[in-house]
């Protein structure tokens, strides 16, 4: 399935800007991922700008290491066109692979579109079989006496701003609107993490071919609390290796 539907996508195709935009990204130095879809899978490596020449209108790319280069190399050999995301600008294009160099780089025709994420928004992923997300926490139940209850559960969705599961009818009677829940144990891929997170919803939600429910159950939706800077850029990371983009770029 695509979840591009998901993420509003905003397409510029003003060369001023658009060259403006790459530029910027090239003198500051900002981080650029490469990325096609091999056999089903996105495989990405880490590059940079290094050389723009407009009157010629292209960029020459270069990995950010000696080690990723023929990793650069094998997505350019025979590919008409390659894919770009610049994750501080949350802007996305696609771009004509004209050459590829004897250094490793690559050049590339400067982009005629390019598509940028809503900025008010973080890019969301519905978690899919074969993405591992899930969390892990202890939630205090809002009764008269205190109950206790362990919660280790799968993801619906995740995005940097926040994630969501499913609950049952008895589960969700431990959350309100505004709780706040510390140490939440985060798994993604393998990378495990603590956040903090507050309740902003919770709504019931009917079985259909996205969730894959059996029964009703009840969609408790956080969103976190002051996140660590390296855990940010993870979670995008996270979410951007999965999302698919390949319709609208």
């Amino acid at each position: 399935m695509s979840q591009i539907g998901n993420n509003k996508l905003k397409k510029n195709f003003n060369d001023w800007s658009i060259f403006s935009l790459i530029n910027n990204t090239k003198i500051n130095e900002k981080p650029i991922i490469a990325w096609k879809i091999v056999a089903g899978k996105k495989i990405t490596v880490d590059v940079v700008f290094h050389i723009i020449r407009k009157f010629r209108n292209e960029i020459v790319v270069r990995s950010m290491s000696s080690q990723t280069k023929n990793v650069l190399g094998d997505l350019s050999v025979g590919a008409q066109k390659l894919n770009f995301y610049l994750p501080e600008d949350l802007v996305l294009f696609q771009s004509e692979v004209k050459q590829i160099l004897p250094t490793g780089d690559i050049t590339i025709k400067l982009p005629e579109m390019i598509a940028q994420i809503d900025r008010r928004e973080n890019m969301r992923l519905f978690i899919e079989n074969g993405m591992k997300s899930n969390v892990t926490f202890v939630k205090e139940a809002n009764t008269q006496r205190v109950i206790k209850q362990n919660f280790i559960k799968e993801c619906f969705d995740v995005s940097a701003g926040g994630f969501s599961f499913i609950s049952s009818k008895s589960e969700s009677k431990f959350f309100n609107i505004g709780d706040l829940v510390n140490d939440i144990q985060m798994n993604l891929d393998g990378q495990s993490f603590k956040v903090s997170g507050r309740v902003i919803n919770i709504f019931e939600i009917e079985p259909n071919k996205q969730n894959n429910l059996h029964y009703k159950g009840w969609k408790i939706c956080f969103r976190f609390k002051e996140l660590n800077p390296k855990v940010y850029k993870y979670i995008n990371d996270f979410v951007f290796k999965y999302v698919e983009f390949d319709e609208v770029i």
